[in-house]
């Protein structure tokens, strides 16, 4: 028997039968399923259906329980779809809240509501201005305004520290290393050269956060570099999946143990990656996630295994090996099966060279019929979360 759901069959049944009288959604999967509630929890739970957030657009208005208390709403960013509205009581964000910041505890006694920054919060943007303008005049003011905040911890995506990294080292900003001592990463998938670059301009350590609108922090990096499942409030579920990406790489499906107004229960957040079990050094025993570096609509159609935002990023970390920091920002859309429009924002040393590195690259990776056609922008605008996306397909499933 899964010891998860053994650990935890209470709470599960608890929830399962305030769905069966709240929720309509799930009230029918039980009824059509015949799922007996009183049956033992593993023969409930695998019989439940995989649920992703496209049956959720499609039945939202039965998906959303029935409450009699205030719940709030977000949107999700949108990165896979449509934008769906994410709703939860204030006592389901309490309860995330209080999860997150015993995971930062752990880290650093000292982190605290005072020293803390989300990067992109209302709050912070009222503060100290709009940060996702990149041109370089707005981020000289908006990072002098930050750094009067006297922060200790900053959360954002791994790109944003990366602009404003560059422009550290190039002596565009100043910056006293050291100043900053945690940059919580979330909101995009981070390299190991992403951090140790961040790491060494900010003389910060980099943590990884793992979770969505719709959950929250859902898995949260240790001291021993292991991104542990919040396994108090989740359950993490590989799926196989149709792309080759390797036998240990598949879906990852979460299932919340208290998310009654918007409930998660197998539900696909079609990020790939590994879980397994781990005796980590932290003492933690909880699932561990290995992140693959990317979703199921990242990988380049035409392909089966090749995940646009890794392949691409490694294409620039070549250009960046022989020219320096000379691409500040750049996007990849796939417009047909073989052609491949490249937008960038040029830097410093950016020459023709680059160019014909980053040519070569697609080319030996997708094959000598690929059409690669480059874009010049002044600026790349970030999403409204903050997150820069680097790669889109245009192109339709068949």
């Amino acid at each position: 028997m899964n010891s998860w759901l053994k650990d935890h069959e209470k709470q599960l049944k608890k929830l399962f039968t305030f769905l069966n009288e709240n929720n309509a959604f799930y009230k029918t999967i039980f009824e059509t399923q015949k799922i007996d509630l009183s049956a033992p929890i593993e023969e409930i739970f695998y019989r439940l259906p995989i649920i992703t957030k496209k049956e959720v657009r499609q039945h939202y208005e039965d998906y959303i329980s029935n409450m009699p208390v205030p719940t709030f709403s977000e949107l999700t960013s949108g990165s896979t779809g449509i934008p769906v509205k994410c709703v939860k009581t204030n006592s389901e964000r309490t309860k995330l809240g209080l999860n997150v910041w015993q995971q930062r505890a752990r880290w650093d006694s000292e982190v605290s509501l005072e020293n803390y920054i989300y990067l992109y919060d209302v709050s912070t943007y009222k503060k100290i201005g709009n940060i996702l303008n990149f041109e370089i005049e707005n981020m000289k003011v908006c990072f002098k305004k930050l750094l009067a905040l006297k922060p200790r911890w900053i959360s954002g995506p791994i790109s944003s520290f990366e602009r404003y990294a560059k422009c550290i080292e190039m002596g565009e900003i100043e910056y006293t290393p050291g100043i900053i001592k945690y940059l919580e990463l979330f909101g995009e998938y981070a390299t190991q050269e992403q951090r140790a670059y961040v790491e060494r301009i900010f003389e910060a350590k980099t943590i990884n956060h793992y979770g969505t609108i719709e959950s929250w922090c859902f898995a949260y990096e240790c001291p021993s570099g292991h991104l542990h499942v919040q396994n108090n409030l989740f359950f993490a579920e590989q799926l196989p999946t149709q792309n080759k990406l390797g036998e240990s790489v598949g879906e990852i499906v979460l299932t919340s143990l208290f998310n009654k107004a918007m409930p998660l229960i197998r539900y696909n957040l079609q990020d790939l990656g590994e879980i397994s079990d781990v005796a980590c050094e932290c003492g933690q025993t909880s699932q561990v996630i290995r992140l693959a570096g990317g979703r199921t609509g990242d990988i380049i159609k035409g392909t089966d295994d090749v995940l646009g935002e890794l392949f691409f990023k490694r294409g620039i970390y070549k250009v960046i090996q022989n020219f320096g920091d000379c691409i500040l920002g750049y996007h990849v859309d796939q417009m047909a099966v073989n052609t491949f429009v490249i937008s960038i924002e040029k830097g410093k040393g950016y020459n023709s060279q680059a160019e014909l590195i980053l040519k070569n690259h697609i080319v030996r990776g997708l094959g000598k019929d690929v059409e690669v056609i480059f874009k010049y922008v002044d600026i790349l605008k970030p999403l409204q979360s903050g997150k820069m996306k680097i790669f889109t397909s245009h192109v339709k499933d068949k």
